[in-house]
C-alpha cells in the first residue's frame, strides 16, 4: 500500500498539469476565435454599411465605396472592445472583384506589435 503512494502522488501531478495546460490552450483558442469573429463582423456590417446601392444593376453585384468603408472600418475596430490595439497599427484591404468591379469579398490584416489578426468576409446583401 505505501509503496504505491508516491505512484499514485505522480500520477495526480501529471493530471493537474495536462488540465491546466489544456485549460490555458482553449482559453487562448477561445480569445483568438472571438478576436476574429468580431473583425469579421465588423468588416461585414461595415461593407452593408457603406455600399453603393444606386449601382446595384444585376443581382448578386455590389459595389462599395473602398475610401469610406476603409474609413468607418478602422473608427469601428478601433472603438471595439474585444481587440487591443496600439497607436502602431497598420491595416491593409485587399479586394476580391469580378470582372464588372463589384466587390465579392473583402479581407483585412491588422498588424499590431508582432500580432496579426486576419478577417475575411464574403459580401453580399440578399
Amino acid at each position: 500500500m505505501l509503496r504505491d503512494f508516491p505512484y499514485i502522488i505522480g500520477l495526480m501531478f501529471l493530471g493537474i498539469f495536462l488540465v491546466i495546460i489544456t485549460g490555458i490552450y482553449y482559453q487562448k483558442t477561445y480569445k483568438q476565435d472571438s478576436v476574429i469573429l468580431g473583425l469579421t463582423e465588423t468588416v461585414r456590417s461595415s461593407a452593408i454599411n457603406n455600399a453603393d446601392n444606386s449601382s446595384r444593376l444585376r443581382v448578386g453585384e455590389l459595389f462599395i465605396d473602398k475610401e469610406k468603408f476603409e474609413k468607418d472600418f478602422k473608427q469601428k475596430i478601433i472603438s471595439n472592445k474585444n481587440v487591443n490595439l496600439s497607436d502602431e497599427v497598420t491595416f491593409e484591404f485587399e479586394y476580391l472583384e469580378n470582372e464588372n468591379g463589384a466587390t465579392k469579398a473583402i479581407r483585412v490584416l491588422i498588424k499590431d506589435n508582432g500580432s496579426i489578426y486576419q478577417a475575411t468576409a464574403k459580401v453580399s446583401i440578399a
